[in-house]
Order: structure tokens, then C-alpha cells, then sequence
């Protein structure tokens, strides 16, 4: 009810902050007791080794039932609660995750999303983008958009059907920390660097359209005539494969394909008989994102 409430009374519901901490503590507790605090997630708490305990905590359950993310004074009011009250030491931040949560759909701006994750992966020196599917049980509805690698993972997801006031979530997850600091001053360090990563992120985006460009070029090469009659054909399938992320892209496609149609003709042609298709993402999009995703995140923090 609140989240229909939200959506028939704003236009755009932007929020940041965090979802969970993993935090670690001795072995001088008894795990059973901590794991049905309110609070921590059983799931995620745990002996490591022989000396340590790892307690996941997510202060959204506490504070309003898991709806919207808590800022970084919010949730570390219910770490130091549950210290406190449970005579628990924690000594290193093992994990953190924190989100930008948003009222726009996954559905209605995917290319931009893909985009955001592939520059980011660029700028991590990763191995690119996946999406991960739902199973025919679950009508093979649109999974995750992801990228990982060793100790960074960022998700970027549908929560439409989730009890929550968003629509989308982009999640940023960093495991293996390990920091002896102060925690709090940790957590705003990996925001910091998370931040400082999306700096200039547009930069990358030539270097993301020459990567699908290519990959674009040799399947058409392989494919048409054989699985595709005709370039269109060809562009029909891979727009719904949400490969053609911007305009360049189909531009330069079309250049290889050897077919001397102007663009603006192929689209005009191709949109008049499937309506709603090639929507194009572009360079005012992304960093029109990232600076909402930093201006979330720096309120979340206190940092500005």
C-alpha cells in the first residue's frame, strides 16, 4: 500500500544507503543467540575458522521492516545497539553493502543500466556483463544485471516485487574487507572509492560501443542468410537482446552491413512497423545516473 501511495504521489523517488554490514567479533559468543537478534540474517552468520564469528547485519529489518534503506548513522545506532545489549565486541568490517534505490523501472531503462555496469567494468578491469535469468517456474522473468570481480560486486536489479518503496536497486557489494579501522570510517572509505570510481564515467562509453559494435559485426557476418533473412531482421533480434545500446552503434552496424540506406530512413522504416523498439541510450543518460547515484550516497553518509 505505501509503495502505490509513493508512486501516485512522486515522480521520482531517489534514495541511498545501506543494506547490510558483516561484521566480525571472537568466538566468546554463543552464535545461536545472535543469529535471532533483530536485525542480524542467520543466513549470513557464521563461525570462520575457529576464532572468529562473521554477524550480518541489516538495520532496514529493525528500523522500517526492510521497505527503505537506512543511512550510515541508522545503521550503526543498531550495530552499537546490539554490542551493546549483547556484550558483543565486533573488531573488523568484513562486508558492506550499500544501494541506490530508485522509482524507474529496470524494463524501461535497461540500455542505460547495461551501459552504467559496462563502463564500470571497464574502469575495474573486468570481464564484462551478465545477466542472470529467472527459471521457467518463475515465467523467466528478467534477472540481474551484474558485474564482479574478486571483491567488488555491483548488482543492478528489478524489486518490483519486493516489499519495498523503489523499483530498481543498484547495489554495490564489497566482501573481504578485513579493516581493523574505526567501522564507520570505513564504510565512508568504500563509498569514497565507489564514488570515486564513477568519476568521468561517460569517458568510457566509445570504448563499450566499440566492444558491441564489433561483437555486432561478426554475428551479423556469421549469421545473416543463414539464422537471419535480412539486416533488419538481423537488428529486430538484436534490439531485443538489448544489444544495441546507442545510436552509434546501429550506425556503424549499418555501415558494415554494406546496405547504403541513412540511418535516419532504417529507423523511421523500422519503427513504423514495431512501435516502441530501438530506443537508444546516450552519454547524457549515464551521467545524468551517476550523479544521482553520488548525490544519494554522500546524503547517506553525512558527507554532504
Amino acid at each position: 500500500m505505501e509503495k502505490e501511495y509513493l508512486k501516485s504521489t512522486s515522480k521520482n523517488y531517489n534514495k541511498g544507503g545501506l543494506d547490510t554490514v558483516g561484521l566480525t567479533c571472537k568466538t566468546d559468543v554463543d552464535i545461536e543467540e545472535i543469529k535471532v537478534l533483530n536485525g542480524v540474517i542467520e543466513k549470513y552468520t557464521y563461525l570462520i575458522g575457529v576464532e572468529e564469528v562473521l554477524v550480518t547485519i541489516k538495520a532496514s529489518s529493525v528500523l522500517n521492516g526492510g521497505i527503505e534503506l537506512t543511512d550510515l548513522d541508522e545503521t550503526m545506532e543498531i550495530v552499537e545497539g546490539i554490542a551493546l545489549n549483547f556484550n558483543i565486541d565486533f573488531e573488523t568490517l568484513s562486508r558492506v553493502d550499500f544501494s541506490v534505490d530508485l522509482l524507474e523501472t529496470v524494463k524501461e531503462n535497461k540500455k542505460k543500466f547495461i551501459l552504467f555496469l559496462e563502463c564500470l567494468d571497464l574502469r575495474r578491469k573486468g570481464t564484462g556483463m551478465f545477466e542472470t535469468k529467472k527459471p521457467v517456474k518463475q515465467n523467466k522473468k528478467t534477472g540481474n544485471l551484474k558485474i564482479s570481480t574478486n571483491r567488488v560486486q555491483t548488482t543492478i536489479y528489478d524489486c518490483m516485487d519486493k516489499p519495498r518503496l523503489a523499483n530498481t536497486r543498484i547495489e554495490n557489494r564489497i566482501v573481504n574487507i578485513r579493516a581493523k579501522e574505526i567501522i564507520k570510517k570505513r564504510i565512508q572509505l568504500e563509498m569514497k572509492k565507489y564514488m570515486k570510481e564513477l568519476h568521468k564515467l561517460e569517458e568510457l562509453i566509445p570504448i563499450v560501443e566499440g566492444l558491441y559494435i564489433n561483437y555486432l559485426i561478426n554475428e551479423y557476418k556469421k549469421t545473416i542468410k543463414k539464422e537471419f533473412g535480412t539486416f533488419t531482421e538481423f537488428v529486430a533480434w538484436a534490439d531485443k537482446e538489448q544489444l544495441i545500446l546507442t545510436e552509434r552503434v546501429l550506425k556503424e552496424l549499418l555501415k558494415a552491413s554494406g546496405i547504403t540506406t541513412r540511418l535516419k530512413v532504417f529507423l523511421n522504416s523500422f519503427r513504423s512497423l514495431r512501435p516502441d523498439t530501438l530506443k537508444f541510450t546516450n552519454k547524457s543518460e549515464l551521467k545524468s545516473l551517476v550523479l544521482l547515484v553520488k548525490k544519494e550516497l554522500k546524503k547517506s553518509a553525512r558527507e554532504g
